[in-house]
């Protein structure tokens, strides 16, 4: 890992925004009208945690990329060669943009009754922002835009999933606690989210590959296979086909065995924990591969 302070930012960011969105998001596909209402003010806090944690991480991750930029230690950045980072075509756009909609999600967290779209349109727009740092942002014309609106696509299903994991776990967590009602919820929830997981794959298989076309050229070329970042995507790749084994065994498994007098939320917690395990590690593999290049240069 060449540079393990940006990869550790990345990560904080993918994580923060992905979940924030995922989870904003679940209630709308996966739950009852009728409880949507609750389930947004039961993740108030957690959603709004994760949007501080999102800020701060924009803003000392401006400053470690203005210091490797530059070639200077963090302790000696000034206010002009932060600026000089702001100023670059798209980036400080970004920045900004992902800036303005955190702000607003927590300011709609703190005065009260939700705004759903509000809400949801924040994360979204935040979570986007992080297509323009990575290799989305390198090609110029309608390549360019191709690729920057496939990876922001692929950015929203990775949300979608990865908040609906921690969703499915928080619910898991109140079956095992025997709160009334709780494994009912746990287990109609799972069979709900079937069809937006179907959806939630397709869009990342077709957005993973044009995204990986886009970078490496049809055909790949074989430097960009063999090298450091062919081998991060190839253990991405397979830590995606566990989870997709994983998301299998809840649905078609675990989820209907809640409904039985004495079905365990245990295995489940189990199940969804190992998923969650397997995304936080394909986010870590994420931040590394968009700081290397495919061919090795």
């Amino acid at each position: 890992m060449e540079d393990p302070l940006a990869v550790a930012v990345r990560f904080v960011l993918y994580a923060s925004l992905g979940i924030g969105f995922g989870l904003a998001a679940f209630g709308a596909h996966a739950l009852p009208v009728g409880q949507r209402g609750n389930w947004h003010q039961q993740t108030r806090m957690l959603l709004a945690a994760l949007a501080a944690l999102a800020l701060s991480a924009t803003g000392f991750g401006l400053l470690v990329l203005a210091s490797r930029m530059f070639g200077i230690p963090l302790s000696q950045l000034d206010v002009d060669t932060i600026m000089t980072i702001l100023e670059l075509p798209g980036l400080g756009f970004a920045l900004g943009l992902r800036v303005v909609a955190l702000i607003i999600l927590l300011v709609a967290l703190a005065r009260g009754p939700l705004s759903f779209r509000t809400m949801l349109a924040a994360q979204a727009v935040a979570l986007a922002t992080l297509a323009w740092a990575g290799h989305a942002a390198a090609a110029d014309g309608w390549t360019g835009w191709l690729h920057l609106g496939s990876t922001i696509m692929h950015l929203w299903a990775a949300g979608l999933w990865m908040g609906a994991i921690v969703a499915f776990l928080l619910l898991a967590k109140l079956a095992a606690r025997g709160r009334d009602g709780a494994k009912l919820q746990l287990s109609d929830a799972l069979g709900r989210f079937y069809r937006t997981g179907t959806l939630i794959v397709a869009l990342l298989v077709a957005s993973g590959v044009l995204n990986i076309l886009l970078i490496t050229g049809l055909p790949p070329e074989r430097a960009a296979l063999t090298s450091q970042w062919g081998l991060l995507m190839a253990a991405k790749l397979t830590a995606f086909a566990g989870m997709l084994g994983l998301a299998a065994l809840n649905r078609f498994r675990l989820a209907p065995a809640l409904n039985r007098s004495d079905g365990e939320t245990a295995s489940v917690r189990r199940s969804l924990g190992f998923e969650l395990a397997l995304a936080f590690l394909i986010l870590g593999l994420v931040a590394m591969i968009g700081l290397l290049s495919p061919t090795g240069e």
